[in-house]
């Protein structure tokens, strides 16, 4: 082929195949160069994502102490990033040896923010690991579930993380979903940043939640009450809404103090706050004014609803029965009511003080009785 190409006869044959061949070449190196553009610009757009995340969830921690608000944003990332069909945080304190689920999301869209125990081995054995589990199905069969009480069905990869603050585990945060392959080490990255800032929210949150809790019946304090109620006495005469507030005083409670003891008045106390807890919608809010007096805060309720509600927490009480050894604790309860703005109010502690009147006079008219406000 050299000594052609010297007599010159295949020269112009021989630079045609040379051009094509790196025409090919340069094709074929600009197609993996934009497959790779492609994958790099895929990645790019992933870790923007995961940036996104990152940002937006820190923004909601520092907006607000809720758990349950941290929960709910944390819980619209992972589904939307990490495609979660099952959605848990578990929070462990101190004094307890097995996590609390306080926040669940299931496939069918339910959720679950009423706290209970969460003996799940996979979350125990986490705790006691302290680094991330990633699981994923192998062949038809799905994965066992991971909440005993409630069994999940068909999950094919689940992703747990430990929440730690300064190496001591706080809790538990688990994605799970049906369909698609293992949870990837991108994933298990992306879900250990998220819960290293859940980690401290919720650590945040609980010391806020001390500062603010009465350490005996497990309502708000006065201050915390109060700067609430300035904020929604704020926003219902911005927005025209309306709120209503109710005092709620325990009738012959100095009787359970003088004959029994403190004691037994603490106990009853105890038990008296969890049935209030209990029996108030999401956004109440309950303080423990006094000694035997309470305060309750209820967004956008008119009069009907207030008494409703006073009503029920009338009927609570009248029924609750503490046992002390031997003895049965019970007593009655007076509630008086003021609604804004049909009772008026143009300041909040006002308001207040026309709910106070109402109490007094569910008091003289022999107790054990709902009393709104009247002009």
């Amino acid at each position: 082929l050299l000594a052609l190409l010297a007599r010159g006869r295949l020269l112009p044959a021989a630079l045609a195949v040379a051009a094509t061949a790196v025409a090919t070449a340069l094709a074929l190196g600009r197609r993996r160069l934009q497959r790779r553009l492609g994958r790099l610009e895929a990645e790019l757009e992933g870790c923007h994502a995961r940036l996104a995340t990152i940002h937006s969830l820190a923004h909601e921690i520092t907006a607000s102490h809720d758990p349950l608000r941290l929960c709910g944003a944390l819980e619209r990332e992972c589904r939307k990033l990490l495609h979660a069909d099952f959605f848990y945080v578990c929070r462990v304190e101190r004094e307890q040896s097995s996590p609390q689920l306080i926040y669940a999301m299931r496939r069918d869209g339910l959720r679950e923010s009423a706290p209970r125990p969460f003996p799940a081995p996979l979350a125990a054995e986490l705790l006691a690991a302290r680094r991330p589990l990633r699981l994923a199905a192998d062949g038809p069969r799905p994965l066992p579930p991971l909440d005993p009480e409630r069994p999940e069905a068909g999950v094919r990869a689940w992703l747990l993380v430990p929440l730690l603050v300064e190496h001591r585990p706080v809790g538990v945060l688990a994605v799970g979903r049906v369909q698609g392959g293992a949870y990837s080490p991108e994933d298990e990255r992306l879900l250990t940043s998220l819960g290293q800032q859940v980690a401290l929210a919720l650590e945040n949150a609980r010391h806020y939640e001390l500062a603010t809790t009465d350490a005996l019946t497990g309502l708000h304090l006065r201050p915390y009450f109060f700067r609430r109620l300035r904020e929604e006495h704020e926003r219902a005469r911005r927005y025209r809404g309306h709120f209503a507030l109710l005092m709620l005083d325990l009738d012959d409670f100095k009787r359970i103090n003088d004959t029994h003891g403190h004691l037994c008045g603490d106990r009853y106390l105890r038990a008296l706050g969890g049935a209030v807890r209990s029996g108030l919608r999401a956004a109440d809010l309950a303080c423990r004014y006094g000694g035997d007096e309470f305060c309750l805060l209820l967004p956008e309720t008119d009069l009907r609803g207030a008494q409703r509600i006073a009503e029920r927490l009338r009927q609570e009480v009248a029924s609750l029965v503490v046992q002390v050894d031997d003895l049965e604790l019970r007593t009655t309860a007076s509630i008086g009511i003021a609604v804004y703005p049909e009772h008026g109010g143009e300041e909040a502690r006002a308001l207040l003080q026309r709910a106070d009147a109402a109490l007094y006079r569910a008091k003289k008219l022999g107790r054990d009785r709902v009393v709104p406000f009247a002009a």
